[in-house]
């Protein structure tokens, strides 16, 4: 009996110290995620929405107001890839700027349709009728952001959208759930 409690205790701390090793301690094991560029990223992104992705970057900008947000850039600033916090990852520190990323995540995809433009200028023009809805208004964390801005913003969106010949702009992002910075 006491031999059998030895044994099983034996395979228990056996199967946490393998589960432990599993857990990352070798950084990002790509798996069967899709590998994407900085510089193609915006050609991929259409056609691998809602897939997992692994990228490499170097960290141009973390968002101060709760660091939920960090955009990517790889040797020429003029493409950046924003990445969002996913539920596992508290923030994004601002230490994390210049650093090389690689990251793992889900790629989305944010729809803008003139419905979501109409609802968005509704939010900035009666923010006292909107209080708690705030949809639009600091889905991005820039709710600091002055009403003229917004919604300047909003007409050069409906602008871009009429320009598009679509019914909506895509705008995509990765929602990260692992990052580790790649050494030198």
């Amino acid at each position: 009996m006491i031999m059998a409690r030895k044994l099983i205790f034996s395979i228990g701390i056996m199967a946490l110290t393998l589960s432990a090793c599993n857990m990352g301690s070798k950084g990002i094991d790509p798996g069967d995620a899709v590998k994407v560029a900085v510089a193609t990223f915006e050609n991929q992104a259409a056609g691998i929405v809602e897939k997992i992705v692994i990228i490499d970057g170097t960290v141009l900008h973390t968002c101060k107001h709760g660091g939920k947000r960090m955009f990517l850039v790889d040797g020429n600033d003029s493409v950046r890839v924003e990445v969002t916090a996913g539920k596992d990852i508290p923030k994004f520190d601002e230490k994390l700027v210049g650093s090389r990323l690689r990251v793992l995540g889900v790629l989305k995809e944010e729809k803008i349709d003139e419905k979501y433009l109409n609802e968005w200028e509704n939010e900035v023009n009666k923010p006292e009728e909107n209080h708690d809805a705030g949809v639009h208004t600091g889905a991005k964390g820039h709710e600091d952001q002055g009403t003229q801005d917004k919604l300047d913003q909003i007409n050069s969106l409906r602008e871009d959208l009429k320009n598009s010949g679509k019914d909506h702009l895509s705008f995509y992002s990765i929602e990260a759930s692992k990052f580790e910075e790649i050494k030198k």
